[in-house]
């Protein structure tokens, strides 16, 4: 390997060191108000009239019965349902599914989001509440997750390995039959098709710095002397 070779290869870790795609928390904050009951986001007319948006991303009810449930938020003073951090639920508490998905469509990574049960006074089935994740691969085909719930008084972190390159990731709130009634906050996805050209820290500089100057004496040191 030549010295141009070497060169352009530190070059080229070095700008991609710049370039890297940037993780979005959708944490529902906007919807935080003081005191008791819920923010209710509604819709009239179709199934999936119901959304919310959030940093580029969009959460939308699929199945639900016009006119009736789409997503609810409980207020910080709510005691039954808010557990220390503002989230949505899906109002829909016979089945009606979630689907995450990026405004206008595209490839997205989910990596983790806190999971709870959806009312910690209700009855509770430990061992026995699960909820299912499916995700859209942008290739074709689907990977799942199946989810334990741990407890119904705080949220528990859901880490989504394999759910890389999808296009949107549907759950379903439970009901009668599954339980598994639940409410989510801090949604993490990557988007790796917007990446953000950020400034090198100085120990990145001082590291291509120092190779660079090691490429220089090594040539130095193997050039003919002149005489």
């Amino acid at each position: 390997m030549n010295i141009k070779t070497l060169y352009v290869g530190l070059s080229a870790i070095f700008f991609s060191l710049g370039a890297m795609a940037t993780p979005v928390t959708i944490t529902f904050d906007p919807l935080t108000t003081p005191g008791p009951g819920f923010t209710s986001i509604q819709y009239n007319v179709s199934p999936n009239e119901s959304s919310y948006t959030e940093s580029g991303f969009q959460l939308f009810t699929l199945g639900n019965i016009p006119g009736q449930s789409g997503f609810g938020s409980a207020h910080t003073g709510q005691a039954d349902y808010y557990f220390g951090s503002t989230g949505l639920f899906n109002d829909d508490t016979d089945g009606g599914f979630t689907v995450l998905s990026k405004v206008g469509g595209g490839a997205f990574s989910l990596e983790s989001m806190e999971l709870a049960t959806l009312n910690h006074t209700w009855s509770f089935f430990p061992n026995s509440e699960f909820v299912t994740f499916t995700g859209t691969l942008s290739g074709g085909g689907t990977v799942t997750k199946q989810v334990l719930l741990l407890n119904n008084i705080s949220f528990q972190t859901v880490d989504f390995t394999g759910f890389t390159d999808v296009t949107s990731v549907t759950w379903a709130q439970g009901n009668s039959t599954t339980r598994a009634f639940n409410q989510f906050d801090d949604i993490v996805v990557n988007n790796p098709s917007e990446e953000v050209a950020a400034v090198p820290e100085p120990a990145s500089i001082a590291l291509l710095g120092l190779g660079l100057a090691a490429l220089t004496v090594k040539r130095r040191k193997g050039e003919p002397r002149k005489g």
